[in-house]
């Protein structure tokens, strides 16, 4: 959802081609979307539409709408007769009012395929053609789409694939970039956490609430704030409008032959995999993801770890589109690709455990004296490691958890 709602770059493509009357050259071009589609599927009860109504809150531009009570007229554009002057006016849909901005659908799966059909030029080339009432035009409908929607059978079956999963054409999936599942899992800790919040949230919100019991919460929570800083949404929203705005990152000397040896073996294993097909689109998907995680630390360049991310999320998303038997083959097959931050930051710790155990038996060994308590390891040695490791930042890593500790 935050890859989302910061976004690739839109790019226009030029192409000179002859007039066929005249002998000059006419400049055509063609639109490559930049904005990320994401499709929330999972069981009941895991805040997916909350999760839409953040967005709703935080992006610039948004629009939100359910898919029981939208149709194709109100998605895209509606002809009506003006009762004043008896002229056929357009009106935008959700998508046209929407243009630079998000599109959220929720009970994307309640559709008719009729209506779902409508939106397939949107949520590709990002425009709505209109001809109706002689009223012949196009409308710019440049949005991002993210989408929610309910198994057929009320929770996810990992005995199925994505798509039988869900009541949605082959068509349609292939436009979303990010497929994600939602599992509804048993996890103690989690769980614990989850009540606590719903429990303060429901003394917080109380129309006369006790003084000492809002002074106690508000102990806690700045307590929590402490150790660990978030920015709020206000905030999250000006960085967002900011990051769109001036920050454009460029495609520069990325691996080529790894995103394609990934392209590659995802296309392989989805023709004889039974699961979700694999097809250019999602190749254009790595690259949009590569540029919003760029673009989401401010960068003008496309660097290692963004195309990385870029690869962790797609083959991440490929294999939760699965069954349950293959997913666990192909995650181990795919196991560099879709190791995430956590996963490198605990790799950083046991990589730098080691080089101060060696520094430790160095000062022991070969200089006689007693390894000292607090030992000094080179940076430089670290991000050797790191490199090797092919990992670039070790500033996610200095502000982790695993590091403070």
């Amino acid at each position: 959802i935050a890859l989302s709602l910061f976004g690739g770059n839109s790019k226009e493509l030029h192409q000179s081609t002859a007039g066929k009357r005249d002998s000059g050259k006419k400049q055509t071009h063609h639109r490559i979307r930049g904005d990320i589609n994401v499709l929330l599927m999972g069981d009941p009860g895991t805040a997916k539409s909350q999760f839409l109504k953040y967005v709703e809150k935080t992006g610039n531009r948004t629009v939100y709408t359910t898919g029981q009570g939208a149709s194709a007229v109100g998605l895209t554009a509606a002809v009506r007769k003006d009762p004043s002057t008896g002229e056929w006016t357009l009106e935008g849909g959700a998508l046209v009012l929407a243009d630079k901005g998000v599109c959220l659908i929720d009970e994307f799966d309640k559709m008719n395929d009729k209506d779902r059909t409508s939106i397939h030029e949107a949520m590709e080339q990002q425009s709505i053609s209109i001809s109706k009432a002689g009223i012949v035009t196009s409308l710019q409908a440049r949005c991002a789409i993210i989408a929610a929607a309910n198994p057929i059978r009320g929770r996810y079956d990992q005995a199925l694939t994505f798509a039988q999963n869900v009541d949605l054409t082959e068509p349609i999936l292939s436009r979303f970039d990010i497929l994600c599942t939602v599992r509804d899992l048993v996890d103690p800790v989690q769980d614990e956490q989850l009540a606590s919040f719903v429990v303060d949230s429901h003394i917080r919100s109380h129309p006369d609430p006790d003084d000492e019991l809002m002074d106690l919460l508000n102990a806690e929570s700045a307590k929590k704030k402490n150790q660990d800083e978030y920015l709020s949404q206000e905030t999250l929203r000006k960085y967002i409008i900011y990051a769109k705005k001036y920050c454009s990152p460029k495609l520069h000397n990325i691996d080529r032959d790894r995103i394609a040896k990934v392209y590659s073996e995802l296309r392989k294993i989805s023709r004889r995999g039974g699961g979700l097909p694999m097809g250019v689109r999602h190749l254009e998907s790595i690259l949009r993801i590569a540029e919003a995680n760029a673009r989401m630390h401010l960068r003008s360049y496309v660097r290692e770890d963004d195309v990385n991310r870029a690869i962790s999320v797609i083959v991440g998303s490929f294999i939760q589109a699965q069954k349950l038997s293959t997913a666990k083959i192909l995650r181990t097959r795919f196991s560099k690709f879709i190791t995430n931050a956590k996963d490198s930051d605990e790799l950083l710790l046991h990589v730098l455990q080691q080089l101060m155990k060696e520094e430790q038996s160095h000062q022991k060994d070969r200089l006689g004296v007693r390894a000292a308590d607090r030992v000094e390891v080179p940076l430089s040695q670290l991000e050797t490691k790191a490199r090797e490791l092919d990992i670039i930042s070790l500033h996610s890593f200095f502000e982790s958890k695993q590091f403070r500790a």
